[in-house]
């Protein structure tokens, strides 16, 4: 097992040598110190472009130069995956109050008890892989997710090609009128698709022979107790051309409420025999 990676920003140089000393005797690696913002930010930047990316970084709130603790560790967490630990020798509630959107991993007050501090730094690296582990988790979720939305509308769109370029005419009633409907079924009927779409179950009924009617009334007189239901009938056109069409009728659900998935079928060799199958 790797040991804990470490990276120290203390602006006492005594106290920066003391830690470095005993968290290599407790097996830490410290892969290096500093006591300037910049130069700790310029140091684990070079540091993560070889791949040694410290796990966690003891951060002294009060540090030298143009920036505090705060700021420098907001600028690692832009930029890094290390957890950030801050030491501070105050406990003032206007330091807590600025370094808690920094989302650190702990505190550790000074003077430091080494104790105390091991059990500090083996926790936050724990949350911190675990972070980490559920990020990339995130990620795979995400890249699965897009590959099967990608899938879905590869199936969508082949679905479609299927639905628009087969003869039959294809719709969905729901209510009384349609929800769906596609080009075959419109020109079955003689129609323009969109004007098509705003027939209702009366429109249909009126386009069908005087004699076929009852035909398409006990249908779905029939529908109440079966799941689905066949026939044959003559429509009028708009050309005034008597067609037959065999309809095919089944119960479906659209958008979770009761719907009648429609077939038509123009058969040119059929000999009148109006039974609903």
């Amino acid at each position: 097992m790797q040991p804990i990676s470490i990276y120290i920003v203390e602006d006492e140089l005594l106290i920066s040598a003391s830690l470095k000393s005993q968290l290599q005797h407790f097996g830490y690696e410290i892969l290096g110190s500093s006591s300037h913002g910049d130069t700790c930010l310029e140091e684990i930047t070079g540091l993560s472009a070889m791949g040694k990316e410290p796990e966690i970084v003891l951060m002294d709130i009060h540090l030298r130069g143009p920036h505090d603790g705060i700021e420098v560790a907001k600028m690692i967490n832009e930029q890094f995956n290390c957890a950030i630990i801050f030491l501070t020798g105050q406990s003032s509630k206007e330091v807590y109050e600025r370094s808690f959107k920094i989302k650190p991993f702990g505190y550790l007050l000074k003077p430091i008890d080494m104790e105390q501090t091991k059990m500090t730094i083996e926790i936050a690296a724990y949350q911190r892989n675990l972070e980490i582990e559920n990020r990339l988790y995130q990620k795979d979720l995400e890249t699965l997710l897009e590959k099967r939305s990608q899938e879905n509308l590869e199936m969508i769109s082949m679905y479609q090609a299927i639905v628009d370029n087969t003869p039959n005419g294809l719709a969905i009633m729901q209510d009384d009128k349609f929800v769906f409907t596609n080009q075959s079924a419109a020109d079955l009927f003689g129609f323009p698709l969109q004007n098509f779409l705003t027939f209702t179950l009366s429109d249909i009924l009126h386009l069908i022979h005087p004699e076929d009617r009852s035909i398409w009334t006990s249908g779905y007189s029939i529908l109440l107790s079966v799941d689905r239901v066949q026939f044959t009938l003559r429509i009028k056109t708009t050309g005034g051309t008597l067609t037959w069409l065999e309809v095919h009728l089944k119960n479906v659900v659209f958008k979770g409420r009761p719907a009648i998935h429609q077939t038509f079928m123009k058969n040119t060799n059929y000999q009148k025999d109006n039974t609903i199958l």
